[in-house]
C-alpha cells in the first residue's frame, strides 16, 4: 500500500511538472491607443505550448508573431505605424525568472483612400460607375474591408455580362507625402460564357460498412430541369452563383460543384455535381418550457422522398402539462423566372398538430385551463436579400376550451433585418424584426359558423443591438413593441402579456397586463383583463465570456428587464409596469444555449434585500434575445 501511494505521489508530481511552463513569460504593449492589450494579445495567436519552447524558439516565434499586429493595423490604414519588439530577462517576486516580452507602439496618423484605378483588356471593358466604389471616395478611411467589397462588386459587374471566370487582383500604391492609399484594381475578364447543355451527377456518402459514395437520391433530370437558362443565350454569372445559393439554403448536400466545358461549337456545358447530405434524421432528448414543465420528444424527418426535395416529419411531445403529436410536409419551392431576384429557396412547409394542454391563465394562477387542438399552421420563408428574411405564417385551429367550442384563424407576416455577425450567437451588429397579423373567432358550427367577437389587427416590432466593450465583455439591448388595433378575445390578446423567461424574468409567465376589478352577482372578485393591449419592453445583459481557453462555453450575465403594458381604453384598465434585475448563467453546447437566471431586485425603487424565491428563478434553453 505504501508502495503505491509513493507511485501515486511520484506520478502526480510529474504531471504537474509536466504541465508547469519550463521557460515563463509574459508580453505587454505600451503606446497602443486603437486596439485594447486583450485584442492585441489575441492577435499573436501564440500556441499554448510556447512556455515549454527554449528561450531561443520563444524569441523567433515571438518575432514572427508581433508581425500580425502590423498586419492588423496596416488593415484599417495605420501605414505609418512604428513598433519595436524588445526581449528581457526579469526576476518576479519569487525569484523565478521569466521572459518579458515588450511590444513599443506609435500608431501614428490613419491613412485615408486616394481614389481607384481599373486596368482591364479595351476589348472586354465594361463601363463602371466609379461614384459606387467605396475606395474611390478621397473623404474615406482606409478599410481593407472596402476594398474586398469593391472587388465583390466589380466581379459581379462582369459576371452578369458572361464573364463566368473574371478573375480581380488588387494592388496598394502607398503615398507616404499625402498620407493615402491609391488602390489598383487589375480585371482579367476571360471569355464570355454562352449556354450550351446541363448535366447533373448525384453522391450520397456511403452506408454504415461500405466504403466510397453512391448514387444519390435527387432525381437528376428533375434537379438539371431548375436550372432556368435556356441553350445559346449568355449565362448571367450572378444567376449562376444564385443558383448554387438556392441549392445550399436547402440544407441538403454538403456539397455542390458547378463547372462549365467549353464545346466545339462555341457555347459550354454546364454541370452540376453534388453530395447530398444523409436525408434522413431523428431526435429524442429532454426539455423543459415554463408553462408546461419538464418533458421528452422524439422527432423524425426524412428529407427526400420522391427525389424532388420533399420533406415529411412526426413529432412527439409529452410534457408535465403538454402531449402534442404532429406530422409535417415541407418542400423547398426552389426557383421560378418570376422570383429569380430571391437569393434564397423559398421554402413551404405544412404542419398539423393534435395537441392537449393544462395550464394556469393569467389572472387566475389557481385555476386551471385545459384545452384540446388540432392545428395546422402553414409558413412560407425565403431571404429577400442575404440580410432579409420573409416569413408568411396561416394558422387555423379548432379549439376546445373548458368544454367551450370555437374555430380560430389568424395569419402573419414577419421581416427579419439581420446584421450580426452570428445568427444564434450574435456579438456585434443589429437585428431588427417587425411583424403584422390578423385574425379572428368562430363559432365551432360547420353548418353555420359566425363570428365571435369581431376580427382583430395586431403588430409588433423588436430591435436587438449586440456590441463588444472591452475584454470578453459584450453588451446586448433589446426594445420591442406590440400593440392590438382591435378588441380581441382574451385567448388572443394575452400574447401580448408579459413576465416569463423570455421577457421578465422573475415573474410568471403573462402575468403582467392591464387590468380592472369588478365583483359578480356572488360578490366574488372578478380580475378582467385587457383585451386590446399594447406593451413597450426593455431588455439589457452584459455578458462575460470566461477567457480562459477550457471555459469559453461559459457566460455570467449581469440583466435588467423593465415592460409597461396599458390598453386602448386607459379610462377602464390601469397600466402595469414591472422590472427586475439579476444575474445569470449560460453555457452554449453545439446549437443550444442552457441560460438559468436570477431576479434578486423586483423593487427599484429601494435598494433593500429582498427574500428568496425559486419563482424568482428562469431557466431555459437559447440566450434571452
Amino acid at each position: 500500500m505504501k508502495k503505491l501511494l509513493a507511485f501515486l505521489f511520484i506520478l502526480s508530481a510529474f504531471v504537474f511538472a509536466e504541465e508547469t511552463e519550463k521557460n515563463p513569460w509574459y508580453v505587454k504593449f505600451e503606446g497602443n491607443a486603437v486596439f485594447s492589450n486583450f485584442q492585441l494579445t489575441e492577435q499573436l495567436e501564440i500556441p499554448d505550448e510556447f512556455g515549454n519552447l527554449d528561450t531561443i524558439k520563444q524569441d523567433f516565434m515571438m518575432g514572427l508573431a508581433v508581425e500580425n499586429i502590423r498586419a492588423l493595423y496596416y488593415s484599417q490604414g495605420f501605414f505609418s505605424l512604428d513598433m519595436k519588439l524588445e526581449v528581457k530577462n526579469e526576476v518576479d517576486e519569487q525569484n523565478k525568472r521569466k521572459r518579458a516580452y515588450a511590444v513599443f507602439l506609435r500608431e501614428g496618423e490613419r491613412y485615408r483612400f486616394g481614389g481607384t484605378n481599373i486596368i482591364v483588356p479595351d476589348s472586354s471593358k465594361i463601363e463602371i460607375n466609379k461614384k459606387q466604389l467605396k475606395t474611390n471616395n478621397t473623404d474615406r478611411i482606409f478599410s481593407q474591408d472596402d476594398i474586398a467589397e469593391d472587388i465583390q462588386f466589380i466581379q459581379q459587374t462582369y459576371r452578369k455580362a458572361g464573364y463566368l471566370h473574371t478573375y480581380v487582383m488588387p494592388s496598394e500604391l502607398i503615398d507616404t507625402t499625402r498620407k493615402v492609399i491609391i488602390v489598383e484594381i487589375n480585371v482579367n475578364p476571360g471569355a464570355i460564357v454562352t449556354m450550351g447543355n446541363i448535366r447533373s451527377t448525384t453522391l450520397k456518402v456511403a452506408e454504415k460498412g461500405r466504403k466510397g459514395q453512391e448514387a444519390g437520391l435527387s432525381d437528376t433530370a428533375w434537379l438539371s430541369s431548375l436550372w432556368k437558362t435556356p441553350k445559346g443565350e449568355i449565362i448571367d454569372g450572378n444567376q449562376y452563383i444564385s443558383f448554387k445559393n438556392k441549392l445550399l439554403s436547402t440544407q441538403l448536400f454538403t456539397q455542390i460543384k458547378l463547372t462549365d466545358s467549353l464545346r466545339a461549337d462555341g457555347l459550354s456545358d454546364v454541370h452540376l455535381d453534388v453530395v447530398e447530405r444523409i436525408p434522413g434524421e431523428a431526435r429524442y432528448g429532454l426539455f423543459f418550457e415554463e408553462m408546461y414543465g419538464f418533458g421528452a420528444l422524439a422527432y423524425a424527418k426524412h428529407k427526400n422522398f420522391f427525389g424532388t426535395f420533399n420533406e415529411f416529419s412526426t413529432t412527439f411531445q409529452l410534457a408535465q402539462n403538454k402531449q402534442e403529436i404532429s406530422l409535417g410536409y415541407a418542400n423547398p419551392l426552389l426557383f421560378g423566372t418570376s422570383f429569380s431576384f430571391i437569393p434564397t429557396a423559398i421554402r413551404f412547409e405544412d404542419r398539423l398538430s393534435f395537441n392537449h394542454e393544462k395550464i394556469t391563465p393569467p389572472a387566475y394562477p389557481d385555476s386551471v385551463e385545459e384545452r384540446y387542438e388540432i392545428i395546422n399552421r402553414g409558413d412560407l420563408t425565403f431571404g429577400i436579400t442575404d440580410h432579409i428574411r420573409f416569413r408568411g405564417t396561416l394558422d387555423t385551429r379548432f379549439v376546445s376550451k373548458n368544454d367551450n367550442n370555437m374555430f380560430k384563424l389568424k395569419a402573419e407576416i414577419a421581416l427579419t433585418f439581420d446584421y450580426t455577425d452570428d445568427y444564434f450567437n450574435p456579438t456585434k451588429g443589429i437585428r431588427i424584426a417587425p411583424t403584422a397579423g390578423a385574425g379572428t373567432n368562430l363559432t365551432a358550427s360547420l353548418d353555420n359558423p359566425s363570428m365571435i367577437g369581431n376580427p382583430y389587427t395586431y403588430g409588433e416590432a423588436t430591435v436587438n443591438l449586440y456590441h463588444p466593450l472591452f475584454w470578453t465583455f459584450y453588451g446586448a439591448v433589446s426594445g420591442s413593441v406590440g400593440k392590438f388595433f382591435e378588441k380581441a378575445l382574451e385567448d388572443d390578446a394575452r400574447v401580448f402579456y408579459q413576465g416569463g423567461s423570455r421577457s421578465v424574468r422573475g415573474y410568471r409567465f403573462r402575468s403582467i397586463y392591464a387590468s380592472y376589478t369588478s365583483t359578480d352577482e356572488e360578490g366574488n372578485e372578478v380580475i378582467n383583463t385587457g383585451l386590446t393591449p399594447m406593451y413597450f419592453r426593455i431588455n439589457e445583459e452584459l455578458r462575460w465570456a470566461f477567457p480562459w481557453k477550457g471555459w469559453r462555453h461559459w457566460q455570467i450575465v449581469q440583466f435588467y428587464d423593465w415592460t409597461h403594458v396599458m390598453d386602448s381604453e386607459k379610462d377602464i384598465y390601469e397600466a402595469k409596469t414591472s422590472e427586475a434585475l439579476g444575474l445569470g448563467l449560460r453555457y452554449r453546447w453545439q446549437f443550444l444555449t442552457f441560460r438559468l437566471d436570477y431576479a434578486f431586485k423586483k423593487d427599484l425603487s429601494n435598494w433593500g434585500a429582498e427574500g428568496f424565491a425559486w419563482g424568482r428563478f428562469a431557466f431555459d434553453l437559447s440566450h434571452t434575445f
